[in-house]
């Protein structure tokens, strides 16, 4: 491992780049060969193993988790020559079950937002007595006291800043709209010099989170069914048979959407496997040890025949596997952008391309961009300027369609996603005071309380020495 360590450090120094890279080019060759084959045999097991427990799965998409099986059997089985055509299937099975999970966020993001509504009415209709006795004996100067403890004394200024994000989208919101487009405009001018799929990353999620997304035509009419619903309710007229009628709903179709992206988790996961094992075969067709193991077990599984005991084979492969890539890793994505003359020369423009792919591919990200249309282009004023403006005139738009408690809601949750911007302590705790404290409705103000409890308490179990 030291003398991998010292060619990511030459590398990264410019160094002797004529040799160096082709020597980088065959330890990423080697490591994604091994790494690509152990990740799909994990993941097309679970996917296999886990199928009679997606009870509510529609026979379309039982149908397509066959195409992806389909094409893992083809991939095995395919020469070097056959590889490309499978690729580019795979290709469009990733793009339809992306273009699927973003229409379920879409849905998600909606039904968070009524969530929020739901959940800040819900002291109206409780009759819990330890709940409203708890909330009584709630003392304004020790509760705060507390929450800035826990807000702002960590050392770790990450995690500070995480917890004020989320302070902003639990305590009640007392905002105009223009202060909060204000904010976003600000937010947006930040990434003035960043790459501009930052930027567009950063709206995505915003029109994401404030409903701003147009949703495609609804495959499942229970999801669809409960958003019409909650559209069109007059949430100040609710009456408690109503309200827990909803509440029961959305339970359900959030257990619903949960097991559609868990399914569809599992088979994206497949997919990406897939997609680089096929690349790094293009580059690297050795037949390791790893990979004869492997081919067995992908045999069997796309049989519907492996026995778990036969993944033990490749106990502690994984862990090297993630190990060495990591190394490989911390200089791949700059050699690719920044030494393309030297890549050129040496004919490894298109591999260098495709490690990063790989990389991309058998990372936490299963719906990566693998297009990186965006990536290099950077954001200037002009940029800046106009998805600002763009955002703003969609957000003002849509606040003004809402009625008064979604309003709030959407408000909430796109500032949980903005900086808080707070210049001191004493901004953050005056905050605190006069949104939860200064809050006159009395069901938002407690849920407010009981949220802040909740994510203090939670915190303070896993700091357990118990738990540790």
């Amino acid at each position: 491992m030291s003398d991998v360590r010292r060619l990511i450090r030459d590398i990264d120094r410019g160094k002797n780049l004529q040799k160096n890279l082709p020597v980088y080019r065959n330890l990423l060759a080697d490591t994604y060969l091994d790494y690509a084959a152990v990740e799909l045999v994990f993941s097309s097991y679970l996917l296999v193993d886990s199928l009679p427990e997606y009870q509510g799965i529609s026979r379309e998409e039982r149908a397509l988790c066959e195409e992806v099986i389909s094409r893992l059997r083809r991939l095995i089985g395919s020469s070097r020559e056959e590889i490309p055509e499978v690729l580019e299937e795979l290709w469009g099975i990733r793009d339809q079950i992306t273009k699927t999970m973003e229409q379920v966020t879409f849905y998600t993001d909606r039904l968070i937002c009524y969530e929020y509504v739901l959940d800040r009415m819900k002291m109206r209709f409780t009759e819990d007595k330890e709940i409203k006795e708890r909330l009584e004996g709630i003392q304004e100067e020790e509760f705060v006291n507390r929450l800035m403890a826990f807000v702002i004394a960590h050392e770790d200024q990450s995690i500070v800043s995480d917890r004020l994000q989320s302070l902003m989208g639990i305590l009640p919101v007392h905002m105009t709209k223009h202060k909060l487009l204000e904010k976003i405009e600000q937010t947006v001018f930040l990434y003035k010099g960043s790459d501009v799929a930052s930027l567009e990353g950063f709206a995505y999620m915003i029109r994401s989170a404030a409903m701003l997304h147009p949703l495609g035509e609804s495959t499942d009419e229970e999801i669809d069914s409960l958003l019409k619903e909650l559209e069109r309710t007059d949430f100040k007229e609710l009456d408690a048979k109503t309200y827990e009628g909803l509440c029961d709903k959305l339970e359900q179709v959030s257990e619903r959407i949960c097991e559609i992206t868990d399914y569809y988790y599992s088979l994206q996961k497949v997919v990406n496997g897939c997609y680089a094992f096929g690349l790094v075969k293009l580059h690297n067709d050795k037949n390791t040890e790893t990979q004869k193991i492997s081919h067995q077990i992908l045999s069997a599984v796309v049989k519907g025949e492996l026995e778990e005991e036969e993944l033990e084979k490749l106990e502690g492969r994984i862990e090297a596997c993630v190990e060495q890539s990591s190394y490989l890793e911390a200089v791949l994505f700059e050699v690719k952008s920044s030494c393309q003359e030297v890549l050129k020369e040496l004919d490894l423009e298109q591999e260098f391309e495709d490690y990063t792919r790989i990389a991309n591919l058998l990372s936490d990200s299963l719906f990566v961009d693998l297009d990186e249309r965006n990536q290099g282009n950077i954001v200037d004023e002009q940029k800046a300027a106009q998805v600002a403006a763009e955002l703003t005139e969609e957000l003002s738009r849509k606040l003004a369609e809402c009625k008064r408690p979604v309003k709030k809601a959407v408000m909430a949750v796109v500032l949980e996603k903005l900086p808080a911007g707070f210049p001191g302590t004493r901004e953050v705790e005056e905050y605190i005071r006069t949104n939860l404290f200064g809050c006159q409705d009395v069901s938002e103000k407690a849920a407010a309380i009981l949220e802040l409890e909740q994510m203090m308490s939670e915190e303070e179990y896993w700091q357990s020495p118990d738990i540790l």
